[in-house]
């Protein structure tokens, strides 16, 4: 249909995928787990009182020189039933013990490896490992129901300095200056069945709540579930996920800034305008985030040694393409980590295609791409790394014939490093992000942009500072700048620019 250069290629991202594979470990990784963190004990045994001080002797009563007739102490009544400190019997303590409600412990969010500097974004990142983690306990229920979540709330603002080509002329673009306040929940339960040897199975379900109850054209505020699934397998071995969740994190790891639905991570986008905005950027992530409409997605997961990890995942089902509307949608996404705390190398790719239900259309919407990653521990110090990824999207129309127009070419690269002072609470980030995009045609028409393709390129910096309190309540300030160049078919060439700010409040449970 059409052909491109692909750059780096899709060889480079699997000949990457097979050197990690190349790495064995003597013994495989269920003979590592983790073991489980003991509840801290408490003790509730009652003691008897004291006498308090300054209490005068008793004398003991002394012994009467007969005794009539020996007289029986009565029969002691039935002691009624023993209660517990918390007001309840022994026996209903244990039937509550039986469901094994909880709120995630420590040993649930597993640590194989080191995953990254405390309260750093490396170390909120799991990086392929099963998790919740919540293996049998000795002595305890067979089935394990697990609470956690989060809540934040952000209060940003974004000047865009518009370009002085749109400022005049047609378009009489100004500048623009938005602010805002997001607030989103997530409340997760974690029903977890543990059988012998290991074997176990596992639900997930993650209930959103959100402040904004309409849909933000820009921060696309998401729906009112995040993960279901359900999972069954064995711990550290392998195991099989069906439902609604996202894939592994390859090439699409930021650092400390450019966090899903923010105004940082736009850009300097002018809403309203008509003009195209710039790519929300690219790390393998055609189908790494949970799909809607009918779209079921499935994964196979495989542990092989403690430090090599694998994914297979993929969707199935009825989406709603841009180009191919209600359409039958089934895609593939293999990646790979190699981990061994200070070094993680990671790599995927990915291949889709969504076909209209109606067979009277011959329009076909197929998207392929590859990306890696190499990310770096100096744990309790620092941490940084880089990716890149690049991804093709070729678009048939109605009738077959290849749209130059919407087909394109999108590219992300670049760069994060956090640092922990001596105050381990306080987290500094710094990072640099480069997205590119151009379609298929070439212009020409006699000017400026002839002979060209339409390209969107933003540069993306960003500064941020994070402190935690009691371990779970976060408070950051990001400041993020971007610069956005367009060369255009229609819009023209021009340059817009845009300086963010952000506060967020965050508490994890």
């Amino acid at each position: 249909m059409t052909s491109r250069r692909n750059g780096l290629g899709l060889g480079l991202a699997l000949s990457l995928g097979s050197f990690c594979f190349c790495f064995s470990a003597p013994a495989l990784a269920q003979d590592d787990a983790p073991a489980p963190v003991a509840p801290a004990s408490d003790d509730t045994t009652a003691k008897p009182a004291e006498a308090p001080a300054g209490t005068p002797a008793v004398e003991p009563a002394k012994e009467p020189e007969k005794v009539a007739e020996e007289v029986k102490p009565p029969e002691p009544l039935p002691s009624p039933t023993k209660s517990t400190a918390s007001g309840t019997s022994p026996e209903r303590e244990k039937a509550v013990a039986l469901v094994g409600l909880e709120e995630l412990p420590a040993s649930a969010y597993p640590s194989a490896e080191v995953r990254g500097i405390k309260y750093g974004s490396l170390w909120l990142t799991f990086h392929g490992q099963q998790w919740p983690y919540l293996p049998l306990i000795e002595g305890g229920p067979g089935l394990r129901i697990g609470l956690s979540g989060s809540i934040w709330n952000d209060f940003s603002n974004t000047h865009i300095s518009v370009d002085k080509k749109l400022a005049g002329g047609g378009n009489a673009l100004n500048d623009r200056n938005r602010w805002t306040t997001q607030t989103r929940g997530v409340l997760r339960f974690t029903p977890t069945y543990n059988a012998k040897d290991g074997w176990f199975a596992q639900g997930n379900a993650e209930l959103v709540l959100h402040g904004d109850n309409t849909a933000d054209p820009i921060t696309k505020v998401l729906s009112s579930t995040d993960d279901l699934w359900v999972r069954a397998g064995k711990w550290n071995l392998f195991d099989v996920t069906v439902g609604r969740f996202q894939g592994w994190e390859i090439a699409n790891h930021y650092g400390m800034a450019l966090d899903q639905n923010t105004l940082e991570r736009a850009g300097a986008v002018l809403i309203g305008s008509g003009l195209p905005n710039p790519s929300d950027g690219y790390g393998l992530t055609y189908f790494w985030d949970r799909q809607d409409y009918l779209l079921g997605g499935w994964a196979a997961h495989v542990y092989p040694t403690k430090y090599l990890r694998g994914e297979l995942m993929g969707h199935v089902g009825a989406g709603n393409s841009q180009y191919a509307g209600t359409s039958n949608q089934t895609d593939i996404r293999p990646s790979a980590i190699f981990d061994i705390g200070y070094v993680k190398l990671k790599a995927g790719w990915e291949y889709g295609k969504s076909i209209p239900q109606d067979k009277t259309l011959h329009v076909r919407d197929s998207r392929n791409g590859y990306g890696f990653a190499a990310q770096f521990v100096l744990a309790p110090w620092v941490e940084l790394g880089g990716s890149f990824a690049r991804g093709f999207q070729d678009i048939l129309d109605k009738d077959g014939h290849a749209d130059l127009a919407s087909s394109n070419t999108v590219q992300t690269y670049g760069g994060f490093i956090n640092v922990s002072p001596a105050y381990e609470p306080v987290v500094l980030g710094f990072g640099v992000f480069q997205n590119h995009r151009e379609d298929l045609r070439i212009d020409n028409r006699v000017g400026p942009h002839q002979g060209k393709v339409d390209t969107n390129d933003q540069t993306q910096i960003f500064g941020a500072v994070q402190y935690t309190l009691w371990e779970q309540l976060y408070f950051k300030f990001v400041l993020a700048h971007a610069q956005n160049h367009l060369e255009d078919y229609s819009a023209g060439i021009y340059t817009n620019k845009s300086m963010s700010g952000r506060f967020r409040v965050m508490f994890l449970f």
